[in-house]
């Protein structure tokens, strides 16, 4: 997708995606409570001072003060200005992260790799410009440079996931740009809203010790989402759903989008290559003042062509052998929990729900996690996944915003005459354990060790040293 493509299709997006909202909010007298109702999905409502005050909106009002050392983004407050536009409805921020990843011993190939992404991130609140009762605009830009060692480990799914994403064929491909993420959300009330647009799943799943989109918590994706998924839910894809809350530890999101990835593309020309439904719920709950969290979720794709594992034959006279048909349907089932098991005593008696998604844990302290996914055995050389171990903040006296964990992951392999034929184990198995130096809240250094379980029988067990360093602006 070229920049002059990319803005068109932006452009475009908005403008069906306002089209849409101007109906439903014209119908949002009946629908929903009021005007006020939707404001309510913001959390924070402020004046600033003997000013006007602030206009409602969706978002929240980010807090960009501080020096360097205590600033949640490098590039602060700008003089006020980011603030300012900030009241107006308008946010932005870019995440780069760079990595250095290294197989010392086994998989395919030893020796080095230097990758590094940008994510460009805006948030257009159409609530505080004035336009759109409970409207807003999320938009999301990446850009991918280098290379990575995802193949040269000889394992099934990548050990970096930042530097897979997005999607392009041949691996490690530069992407000078592309909009992975072009959503318009409409908020009915603070407990249901409706999305449409271009959007990447890799959100979807979350788990307050093992997500981060491999950028602030594990690297393998393996602990970024249920690798179930693979087949029915791409990166980013074009779509749309509802979100309802029925209180504030509870969220249900239903959604169905184009089966086909569109990291480097519009996604139009795709919308005919089959479609998929997902639907996910997600828990929150305390024990005692301990948090915990669970999701459970699934996907059914149609539509579609999709290659079948392990190919029968059957012979026809006069015709001789012919393989099976390829299937038009797949499907995929996923859940996963995470519990704190110590917390900090001042945090831990807070009330309330945390942000799972946000890919840090909210709480100085340890916790356990667990992950599992079942995928259909006719379409996905996954049969079943599963991962566990332990993640927290704030392990060590005085470092309170330092992250780690430690985890494990199984993977059963679905096994045919064809894939047995090629040497294909029938599990793989690997090991990730990480600890992310906050060196000041915008920039942390992690480092990494992985094992790594080839997919062959031919080649040794990998084992990956790496460093990677995010720094957000």
């Amino acid at each position: 997708m070229n920049c002059v493509s990319a803005w068109t299709y932006a452009i475009t997006v908005i403008t069906m995606a306002t089209s849409i909202a101007s109906v439903a909010t014209a119908q949002s007298d009946d629908a929903a409570p009021d005007q006020e109702s939707s404001a309510n999905a913001a959390p924070d409502q402020k004046s600033s001072g003997d000013a006007t005050p602030v206009q409602q909106g969706v978002l929240p009002i980010p807090d960009y003060a501080g020096d360097l050392s205590s600033r949640s983004t490098l590039l602060g407050d700008l003089n006020g200005a980011r603030t300012s536009l900030a009241e107006h409805g308008i946010q932005f921020g870019v995440d780069w992260s760079t990595t250095l990843q290294s197989v010392v011993t086994g998989g395919r190939d030893t020796g080095a790799e230097l990758g590094t992404a940008l994510d460009y991130n805006f948030k257009f609140d159409l609530m505080r410009m004035n336009l759109i009762p409970g409207g807003l605009v999320e938009m999301k830009v990446e850009s991918r440079f280098g290379e990575s060692v995802n193949g040269n480990t000889g394992g099934l799914l990548p050990v970096s996931s930042d530097l897979m994403f997005p999607l392009t064929s041949p691996l490690d491909e530069n992407v000078p740009v592309t909009i992975t993420n072009l959503k318009y959300s409409q908020f009915f009330s603070d407990k249901f809203g409706v999305f449409v647009g271009k959007f990447d799943t890799l959100n979807g799943d979350p788990n307050e010790f093992a997500s981060g989109r491999g950028v602030t918590q594990f690297q393998d994706l393996n602990f970024v989402f249920s690798p179930a998924l693979l087949v029915t839910a791409p990166y980013s894809t074009l779509g749309g759903g509802a979100f309802y809350a029925p209180n504030k530890y509870i969220t249900a999101t239903a959604s169905v989008f184009a089966t086909a990835d569109s990291s480097t593309t519009t996604g139009f020309e795709t919308l005919d290559e089959g479609l998929t439904f997902n639907g996910e719920i997600n828990f929150q709950y305390r024990i005692g003042k301990l948090p915990g969290g669970f999701n459970v979720g699934g996907s059914y794709a149609w539509d579609n062509n999709f290659a079948t594992i392990g190919r029968r034959f059957t012979f026809h006279p006069g015709v001789g052998l012919t393989p099976t048909p390829d299937e038009n349907t797949s499907w995929a089932a996923y859940g996963s929990a995470w519990q704190y098991l110590i917390a900090h005593e001042d945090e831990g008696e807070t009330s309330g729900p945390l942000n799972s998604t946000n890919g840090i844990p909210d709480l100085r302290g340890i916790g356990v996690f667990g992950r599992i996914g079942f995928a259909d055995p006719g379409t996905n050389p996954i049969d079943f996944a599963v991962s566990a171990g332990i993640g927290g903040k704030g392990l060590i006296p005085g470092r309170g915003n330092d992250v780690f964990g430690v985890g494990y992951y199984y993977t059963s392999i679905q096994t045919r005459r064809l894939t047995s034929a090629l040497g294909l184990r029938d599990s793989i198995q690997g090991v990730e354990a990480f600890y992310n130096i906050a060196v000041t809240p915008a920039t942390g250094l992690t480092l990494s060790a992985q094992v790594v379980e080839p997919v062959t029988d031919n080649l040794d067990t990998a084992v990956v040293l790496g460093a990677r360093l995010l720094l957000r602006f």
